[in-house]
């Protein structure tokens, strides 16, 4: 809490409001001003109350913040709290008891000045948040298995074709892109999510988490997908045309069953195992779940060879792929066993440098000394003199031509350079003196 009143008041209330616990520190404006930044830096993390503060103050307490990694978000509703409302990542003010100019530096006006709305917010933040990186870890899923399967199946061929059909890849693409956005998109926020801890601005998009479960199902996918495509005819005893259709539509059928189970894995990102808590909440879901599952019967039963080069299945044949498809789920569980620590470790370490490498922009400030010029800044200052000085005669030359263009026209005419103008002499500058009433000479180019 940043408050301009006296502390004693300022620790009663935030000991009222449950800001200032045991432990924590209540500072002064004034005091924490005096502060180096290296002091500044090792306080705030105990800071929870700072009365008497100037709107320098905030703005220096957000800035501080920010430095040490923090995403900074702040409210205030009078004029003094417009310079943390622009510095902050995320600036609140009040609609009705806030001030003109507090508004113009926040980022969001709570319409109704309640403080509710700030949870109502988070919520649907992280909500919309956690909506594309499960849309990721789905989609990335479908590409790895899909791409792969698509090219070792052609390459193996001696027709050169792929298991999967032009056709039925873009109904893979309708499934991954449109329904599965919609499905995984349309969770409503709950007050579980704001259980846990804020994410930092350096966490990647997808986390290891993610990773984990993107590879483990694109593993299993693949691995039931090309057993069925190169032993399915050894295992099942297809050796006619009619049952090498009806195989190579498994194949698609057992791939497209797949990921419809394992869009039920990525309703969760972390490593928990209720996939389905709040399911029954969500009617979109539902919905387009069905949608998915119907589209899929319908394809095999009534699209044809033809047009979807899928040919009508048998009982055990829809057991087989709807049993691998569910297998997905426990497959699942058995990922999120696995622990983060662990799964990564087994990343190769050159690839780990890489992708933890600090990509900061480094920052050159001179906060603590602010009235000593910097001495790397004179030698910048002197160096750019010695080119103003040395290297600037096609400047020079343009100078003097808009200053006199008759004296430069005529210069430009002649040959070679008049003795009058050659015989004239120069400045340490190598500029040309000229007399009263004589007209000068235009510079040499270096």
């Amino acid at each position: 809490m940043v408050t301009g009143d006296n502390i004693i008041t300022a620790k009663a209330i935030a000991t009222e409001c449950g800001i200032f616990t045991a432990g924590g520190v209540a500072l002064e404006g004034p005091e924490f001003r005096k502060m180096s930044k290296a002091d500044q830096k090792a306080v705030i993390p105990k800071l929870q109350v700072l009365a008497r503060s100037s709107p320098d103050d905030k703005r220096i307490l957000v800035k501080r913040l920010k430095e040490m990694g923090e995403t900074v978000a702040v409210t205030g509703d009078g004029t003094n709290d417009a310079p943390a409302l622009k510095a902050a990542d995320v600036g609140f003010s009040m609609n009705i008891a806030g001030t003109e100019v507090a508004k113009e530096a926040s980022d969001i006006i709570l319409m109704d000045d309640n403080f509710a709305s700030i949870v109502n917010a988070l919520m649907w933040g992280r909500a919309v948040n956690d909506a594309v990186r499960k849309f990721l870890q789905f989609q990335i899923t479908v590409n790895i298995t899909a791409v792969l399967l698509a090219f070792i199946s052609a390459v193996s061929s001696d027709k050169e074709a792929s298991v999967l059909s032009a056709v039925q890849l873009l109904w893979v693409n309708l499934i991954m892109d449109t329904m599965a956005a919609l499905a995984l998109a349309t969770d409503p926020p709950s007050r579980k999510i704001l259980d846990r801890k804020p994410d930092p601005k350096s966490a990647p998009l997808i986390s290891v988490t993610m990773w984990k479960m993107i590879i483990g199902q694109a593993i299993y996918q693949l691995t039931i997908t090309l057993v069925l495509y190169f032993a399915g005819p050894d295992i099942f005893q297809y050796g006619t045309e009619e049952e090498l259709k009806e195989h190579a539509t498994l194949v698609f059928n057992t791939f497209v069953w797949m990921q419809i189970f394992n869009a039920l894995n990525n309703r969760r990102l972390d490593n928990r195992f209720n996939i389905f808590e709040g399911l029954d909440k969500n009617f979109f879901f539902i919905g387009i779940f069905l949608v998915m599952i119907g589209g899929q019967v319908i394809i095999i039963f009534f699209g044809g060879w033809e047009a979807f080069q899928a040919q009508p299945q048998h009982g055990d044949q829809w057991a087989v792929a709807i049993v691998l498809g569910a297998i997905s789920i426990p497959i699942g569980v058995v990922i999120r066993l696995v622990p983060d620590e662990l799964a990564k470790n087994l990343v190769p370490k050159f690839l780990r440098d890489m992708l933890s490498r600090d990509r900061t922009k480094v920052v050159v400030t001179d906060e603590e000394n602010p009235f000593e010029f910097n001495a790397a800044l004179v030698d910048i200052r002197e160096e750019l003199a010695w080119l103003k000085k040395y290297k600037g005669g096609r400047l020079n030359n343009l100078k003097f031509t808009l200053a006199h263009p008759k004296e430069a026209f005529m210069h430009s005419r002649s040959p070679s350079r008049s003795r009058a103008s050659s015989s004239l002499p120069r400045t340490p500058n190598n500029e040309y003196e000229v007399d009263q009433g004589q007209s000068p000479a235009p510079p040499l180019t270096p």
